[in-house]
């Protein structure tokens, strides 16, 4: 039903709807930041210490993927 919805609209449209998500999101959650500062900080720090192991973590290989052949 919303996959329709959303397929149905524009580009502008659909664009328009993205940012706004967007702002909402941020906005949730600096006013949620507001009653407890520890949220402030650990939202961005959990982001980045998810993104420094993605990167470090995505180039090994596992046992598996190797072909001894």
């Amino acid at each position: 039903m919303l996959r329709d919805l959303y397929s149905n609209l524009t580009a502008r449209e659909q664009r328009a709807l993205r940012w706004s998500a967007a702002a909402t999101a941020v906005a949730l959650w600096l006013s949620v930041a507001w009653a407890d500062l520890w949220l402030l900080l650990a939202v961005p720090l959990f982001a980045a210490a998810f993104l420094v192991y993605r990167a470090r973590h995505q180039d090994e290989p596992d046992e598996d993927d190797l072909d001894l052949l």
